[in-house]
């Protein structure tokens, strides 16, 4: 059997029901917790007449000791199970050890014959599921001779925060227990956090509080979010709550708590909670902080460290949904002190949300699912955040005495494939062949034509921004932005792919194109994008009520194949290249006029490629984001299509 050292403040098991025969699932959870730090491990086994029918006796001899290999075991059964269960158990005594009894509602004699029943057989013996009352009266006569352990299950997951500390609430037991003079010991064996209301700090905040909770051992309820299509404790979908008390979502991706235990345990979660802490309030200041949803972003990371260094205060509101991001809080707050406040939050929580805008004194909204792909694979999940994220932002800006003033990043795709722009095959790039868009590129006259749901999830936020400003008279702008990169970018291919390639190339690994690779954009260096964001928010009177589109323009067009042939020169070699099919919604060509945005407040790119691209790799390689190595082998890219 496995020993585990007790402690307070270790971190907490976890439990997790396993589904009989589906071995795949049990090899997929034991990954899963071993990733996330778990050495112990409370396994419920319910009594229920398929359980006998199945043969799934045979499963738990094969269950118990898989488990036990990893993880120090609690099995848990109902104050009901029937004898062949009590025999499984039995069996395994060498490797299992402790055995927890849940008793019925009112019935706690059941529970406690049974844990004597466990007891004579040499097992430690937990029994939950006994209020305060009932174990005044059950300690009163000795009840408890046969029980090591009083279990506690209380859940603060229900989108509330607790009302009382753990120590409040177990006082009352701890204070019967020492009245009566039993030795019983408390663990917390049942407790979670629901974040159906997408709480993911109060998940962690109830998580770090249960650990330190005044009890020698706690168990975490549960591993991962139940499946949309099964029943959940209460029924097909009769509580939503049921279905969100996971560290991981249901297709197995990790919540921010599950990556911030896979990424450094228990010290990881406390690390960055502290980061969330308010900013102490300056009497003597009057003004109010720029708020930037999504800001921990690495256009909101740039963005916020501009406004400190030029005076402003700024609240950085984001999920942290995103892996990496994280690293900019941290760099944020380490840079700039008390001047950043960081919260953790949902833009799909209103309550939170509007508690953040009625701070602001200006707004900046980059908070968005921002994948094509992902939304393919989710749209409702994209429509939940790009789309009615934004309405919750609007409405509570609407609902201020001084609405502050906002701007929007939408983004090209809104104007949807441009399959009517007439190309050509210019060498290794195509190009417009109207002469017009060639020289300036795609202006806001161009129809929107939402494709894919990203794009239409993007582009209904676009036009609310707008229309809030006519309808309810709100200043607001809106960025249809192309593609920028630069530091504090942790790039993927379907967001931050100029990053995303640097990075690539740097490490010496292959990189694949969609399509032919010789589809264009205009690249825009993150520096001069916050210039435009200064300035709009300056000129907001004149501008307000307005999209204008913003990218590098012609001067910083580039594409795919020619954008890697510089950063081969950059990396001082060229990567492996592959080719994919093309994927919805592509554009063969998009590059911005910025003409209308220019007219309007002086602004202009000051960053060439092959600048920006030597100090986002300067950055990828000072911040140790990259390993650059030393000889990665090239392969022609013509040759591999």
């Amino acid at each position: 059997m496995t020993v585990v050292a007790d402690h307070p403040t270790e971190l907490p098991g976890l439990t997790v029901s396993f589904r009989a025969g589906d071995d795949d699932r049990t090899e997929q959870a034991v990954a899963a917790l071993k990733s996330l730090g778990i050495r112990r491990l409370r396994v419920p086994l319910a009594a229920n007449a398929d359980l006998a029918d199945t043969g799934n006796a045979e499963w738990i001899d094969a269950l118990l000791p898989r488990l036990a290999a990893d993880f120090a075991l609690l099995v848990c059964l109902p104050s009901n199970a029937p004898d062949f269960l009590i025999d499984a158990i039995t069996r395994h005594a060498g490797i299992v050890g402790e055995v927890e009894i849940a008793a019925e509602p009112g019935k706690p004699a059941q529970a406690l014959q049974l844990a004597s029943r466990f007891k004579e057989l040499g097992f430690l013996t937990v029994v939950s599921g006994i209020g305060v009352t009932a174990l005044d009266l059950i300690a009163l006569g000795n009840g408890l001779d046969a029980v090591d352990v009083l279990g506690i299950e209380m859940f603060s997951g229900t989108g509330a925060t607790l009302r009382e500390s753990w120590s409040d609430m177990i006082a009352p037991y701890a204070q019967a227990l020492e009245t009566h003079g039993a030795k019983t010991r408390l663990w917390i064996t049942g407790t979670g956090f629901s974040t159906w209301r997408h709480d993911e700090r109060g998940q962690i905040r109830a998580f770090l509080g249960v650990a330190e909770a005044p009890v020698e051992r706690v168990y975490w309820s549960s591993l991962q979010d139940l499946d949309p299509q099964e029943q959940g404790a209460q029924g097909f979908h009769a509580d939503e709550r049921d279905y969100f008390n996971g560290i991981l979502r249901a297709d197995g991706s990790p919540k921010l708590l599950g990556r911030l235990l896979e990424k450094g345990g228990i010290a990881a979660v406390r690390a960055l909670y502290r980061l969330g802490r308010p900013m102490p309030v300056t009497p003597a200041r009057t003004d109010k902080p720029v708020v930037i949803t999504g800001g921990a972003g690495f256009i909101g990371t740039n963005l916020a460290d501009r406004l400190v260094r030029e005076g402003n205060r700024v609240i950085v509101y984001d999920n942290l949904s995103r892996p990496g991001v994280e690293q900019n809080i941290e760099w944020l707050k380490a840079t700039h002190g008390n001047a950043v406040t960081f919260e953790l939050a949902d833009i799909r929580d209103p309550y939170v949300l509007r508690d953040a805008v009625s701070q602001a004194g200006r707004m900046f909204h980059f908070a968005a699912q921002v994948a094509v792909t992902t939304s393919l694979v989710d749209p409702i999940a994209d429509f939940e955040i790009n789309a009615r994220g934004t309405i919750n932002l609007l409405e509570a800006i609407r609902a201020q005495p001084e609405p502050p003033p906002l701007v929007f990043t939408s983004t090209n795709k809104v104007y949807g494939k441009l399959a009517d722009v007439g190309l050509e095959l210019d060498g290794e790039s195509y190009a417009p062949t109207d002469p017009a868009i060639r020289a300036h590129g795609i202006d806001e006259s161009r129809p929107l034509d939402f494709y894919s749901p990203y794009g239409a999830s993007k582009g209904s936020a676009d036009q609310y921004v707008l229309d809030y400003c006519r309808t309810y008279d709100l200043p607001t702008a809106v960025f249809r932005m192309s593609c920028i990169y630069g530091p504090h970018q942790f790039g993927t291919e379907d967001q931050g792919w100029v990053a995303h390639f640097l990075i690539r190339a740097l490490q010496g690994e292959p990189i694949t194109l969609y399509g032919d690779g010789y589809q264009v954009r205009d690249i825009l260096f993150v520096e001069d994008l916050v210039d435009a964001f200064m300035l709009a928010q300056a000129h907001m009177q004149t501008i307000r009520g307005q999209a204008f589109n913003i990218g590098g323009g012609p001067g910083n067009a580039t594409s795919l194949v020619e954008l890697l042939d510089r950063i081969g020169e950059v990396a001082a070699c060229r990567p492996e290249v592959g080719f994919g099919p093309w994927r919805p919604g592509d554009q063969l060509y998009y590059v911005s006029d910025t003409t209308k945005f220019g007219r309007a407040t002086g602004w202009k790119p000051r960053t060439g490629i092959a600048r920006g691209i030597g100090l986002l790799a300067d950055w990828l390689t000072e911040n140790r984001v990259v390993q650059p190595a030393p000889l990665p082998h090239f392969k022609d890219r013509r040759a591999a299509s």
